[in-house]
């Protein structure tokens, strides 16, 4: 092990050292800022990035490494069972939180050169020390149904933060070696932690992936109270986004493959489309059965607008004055997944993408599971306006 073990657990450890680490706006003024803090100026830059590359192969786990409130988990690799840590730049504005990541480790200069690695089991002594929190509301959706352009509006409120598709949380629920119990602790602490470096935004919102409602038990379990979002939209529209640009769920990812039945068998589908229609189906049952009632709104993609959008925020108990309503506004005039590009419905564009033949069999395999949800659609939506 390095002679420098100790001095990077207390850099990554101190705030202060972690605030005098940030104020470099060099590579060579932040190494040089490292062997002050290290008594090591006697290093090379080429040691002293050899030292910091090995320092960050190890994964930690010692109880006096205190990342929390500071560092966000971002990442959890299964196969060694370790947390990855960075720091943060900003609450999450882009569309997926893996993008948000991207900037985080791209802009701030330390994630650069310093990226602890920390053991699963030690993630309870981090959770230690932040407060637990509950969420103000989950987003589940079947993909492609508006959740993202959701999330995105509540992104340009002042007390929100989004975690969009959190890889590390989704992740820990992948991983089919961890025990309900074990899964069930560990999304709870995660969530704490990822929350507790943005103490000014109290008002913290989940968007799951698609897949994740096949573990609704397990996440309900943690949280009974909170407020959830379904979303649904045409099946045809759907599949047809996915033809164009398919989600991971869509592509027959191995990594799926054990987590539900519908994601294994891709090879023994017949078609492509054959199989997308499956792995629908298996999303708008788990919806469907999932749907609490008390708690829960549904709402389709063709009701998205903006009174149906601050109507949600009503419902999620999440407030907004003008300012913040103009600014929802504006985020609604462009396209969701591409922030910079105006926004052009294309529903129908979408419905023409497959040949009348394709569409009956779509129809003919989902419309009846996502009628019923339409049935709860309208009636959740309406139960929202009439009581407010």
């Amino acid at each position: 092990m390095s002679e420098l073990f100790s001095a990077y657990c207390e850099l990554i450890s101190s705030p202060a050292q972690l605030e005098r680490c940030q104020e470099a706006v060099s590579v060579s003024e932040l190494l040089s800022v490292i062997k002050k803090l290290w008594q090591q100026t006697t290093l090379s830059d080429d040691q002293l990035l050899a030292e910091l590359a090995q320092l960050n192969q190890l994964v930690l786990d010692s109880d006096k490494i205190q990342l929390a409130g500071n560092w966000l988990p971002y990442r959890y690799h299964a196969k060694n069972r370790c947390i990855h840590w960075c720091l943060p730049a900003g609450h999450a504005t882009e569309p997926f939180q893996d993008e948000t990541i991207s900037r985080y480790r791209q802009t701030v200069l330390v994630n650069q050169f310093i990226t602890p690695k920390t053991a699963l089991s030690s993630l309870d002594v981090q959770a230690q020390a932040v407060q637990p929190i509950t969420p103000a509301g989950f987003i589940f959706h079947l993909s492609r149904c508006g959740s993202t352009l959701i999330s995105g509006c509540l992104s340009e409120l002042d007390t929100t933060c989004v975690f969009s598709e959190s890889p590390v949380l989704t992740e820990i629920l992948l991983d089919q070696t961890l025990k309900e119990a074990a899964q069930q602790q560990h999304l709870q602490q995660l969530i704490n932690l990822q929350a507790s470096v943005f103490p000014t935004r109290p008002d913290v919102v989940i968007k799951w992936n698609a897949w994740d409602i096949f573990r609704w038990d397990l996440i309900r379990a943690n949280y009974p109270q909170v407020p959830v979002v379904f979303l649904v939209r045409n099946p045809v529209e759907i599949l047809a986004s996915h033809h164009r640009s398919a989600g991971r769920h869509m592509i027959g990812d191995p990594s799926l493959a054990d987590y539900h039945p519908v994601f294994a068998g891709w090879d023994d589908a017949g078609t492509l489309l054959a199989k997308r229609v499956q792995v629908l189906h298996g999303l708008l049952w788990a919806m469907h059965d999932c749907y609490p009632g008390q708690g829960g709104l549904v709402v389709d993609y063709c009701q998205l607008n903006v009174d149906t959008i601050t109507t949600l925020f009503q419902f999620l108990e999440i407030a907004f004055d003008e300012l913040g309503f103009f600014k929802i506004q504006a985020r609604m005039q462009f396209h969701s997944k591409s922030p910079g590009q105006v926004f052009l419905p294309d529903a129908e564009k979408k419905q023409s993408l497959f040949t009348r033949q394709e569409q009956e069999k779509i129809q003919a395999h989902l419309s009846s599971t996502y009628n019923r949800l339409l049935v709860l659609t309208n009636n959740s939506i309406g139960t929202v306006i009439n009581a407010q």
